[in-house]
């Protein structure tokens, strides 16, 4: 996987570079601009994978940016990273529009970056290379889950697998949706269990009472009707009025 810088200010352009060569050397850099029409006659040329975009472009924007690559290339779906300085809801809302992996707020904070980079990594793995050239994740993501089945059984699942957990049985048991051939596994398990056992796991989310996500697989999220909807998986799913605020914030960086 490769990807471009787009930032016009010289040290925050500088320290995403150095955090993305020290903590993702299996990376590409294909190129960093600091000026609009630089950024997009390049992105033009090379298609990147990955964008890592700041918002402000002096006279012009990240989103204009993404508008005229739109426009201009017709199927290039780059993964988007915003890292920007603007904290206002209107631009979150506005960025969100575009479906970006996250949003992080300067300063830039590295353990953010890692983790944002690790779901481009995922989201690359999973709709773009071939199994043998798949991209070698951090260690740390490379975990398995145990799940007690509703008739005694046992099952270790491959945490990048599994794609959400529902509560079900009026909150006595747990639903667990995986990429496999969209498997369901019924545990017999309450979901607050599997919320104690994930919550060391950051891309595993509790967007209600009743629903934990994989948002490795978050393809979007309309925080206006707290509706996500997942990679792999057709329908629609809410998170509660909370949860779509805690989203919101971690969308953001926070």
């Amino acid at each position: 996987m490769n990807y471009f810088i787009v930032e016009d200010q010289q040290d925050a352009r500088e320290l995403i570079q150095k955090y993305m060569e020290i903590d993702f050397p299996q990376l590409k850099l294909y190129g960093t601009a600091d000026k609009f029409s630089e950024a997009l006659i390049a992105i033009q040329k090379l298609k990147p994978d990955l964008l890592l975009l700041d918002i402000n472009l002096g006279r012009h924007s990240a989103f204009e940016l993404l508008d005229q690559l739109q426009e201009g290339i017709n199927g290039y779906s780059p993964l988007i990273l915003f890292i920007s300085a603007y904290v206002d809801s209107d631009t979150i809302l506005k960025a969100f529009e575009y479906f970006p992996l996250r949003y992080i707020t300067k300063p830039i904070d590295r353990k953010k970056m890692q983790i944002s980079i690790d779901q481009a990594i995922h989201q690359f793995n999973l709709h773009s290379a071939p199994t043998k050239n798949k991209i070698p994740q951090r260690p740390f993501q490379m975990n398995k889950l145990r799940v007690l089945k509703i008739k005694s059984e046992v099952e270790l699942l491959d945490l990048e697998n599994i794609l959400f957990l529902l509560s079900a049985n009026e909150g006595q048991t747990t639903k667990i949706y995986c990429t496999t051939d969209l498997r369901l596994i019924n545990s017999a398990k309450h979901l607050g269990y599997y919320k104690d056992i994930l919550k060391e796991f950051k891309q595993f989310f509790t967007v209600s009472q009743s629903l934990i996500v994989n948002l490795n697989y978050l393809k979007s999220y309309s925080h206006a009707t707290k509706t996500l909807w997942l990679h792999q998986y057709d329908e629609p799913l809410l998170a509660s009025r909370r949860g779509g605020e805690d989203l919101k914030r971690w969308l953001c960086g926070e």
